[in-house]
């Protein structure tokens, strides 16, 4: 058992050092936004790049930041039905839940993705929308990345459940 606490332990790590690192981003796109609303509302000249920089900035800590918002407990669960149950019944539920959507679910999205950002960095992709086409290949990446971060913490809060049912912890 000491071994998963290990494991659980390095999973939440990393999930923590990627919010912290992206955490910044939430201010690139305030500033990004404000100055597109001030530009084009108080001067009449609107920006070409703020969009591209808007949909980047918030897809980074969106997605690095999902695997962090599972690890605290941040994503929809339905409360009316979870808690009524003892912590026991509720981890016995969640396990059924990971094995049955989580897992499968992420698992195949990483799969099916996985030769779309191969080709995408083979190819150079730039983006399709936007008015100065950036490489989209990094964005793809940080997709891929914070797919992957989820599956990991999904990982973790699986060993967690378990745990709670063979230890009765908390």
């Amino acid at each position: 058992m000491g071994r998963l606490t290990r494991i659980i332990g390095v999973i939440d790590k990393i999930n923590d050092y990627a919010a912290r690192a992206v955490q910044w981003f939430v201010l690139i796109l305030v500033v990004t936004l404000v100055y597109e609303v001030i530009m084009r509302y108080v001067f009449n000249s609107p920006t070409l790049w703020s969009f591209d920089v808007s949909y980047m900035s918030a897809s980074i800590f969106l997605m690095l930041g999902m695997g962090y918002t599972l690890k605290e407990g941040g994503h929809v669960n339905i409360d009316i039905i979870v808690g009524n149950l003892s912590r026991r019944n509720q981890a016995i539920l969640n396990l059924i839940f990971f094995a049955i959507l989580f897992f499968p679910l992420w698992f195949s999205v990483l799969y099916a993705f996985t030769p779309n950002l191969i080709n995408s960095w083979a190819i150079g992709e730039t983006a399709a929308v936007g008015t100065w086409r950036p490489p989209i290949y990094p964005y793809k990446t940080w997709l891929y990345v914070g797919m992957f971060l989820l599956l990991i913490q999904g990982i973790s809060e699986f060993l967690k459940e378990l745990l709670i049912i063979f230890r009765g912890e908390e």
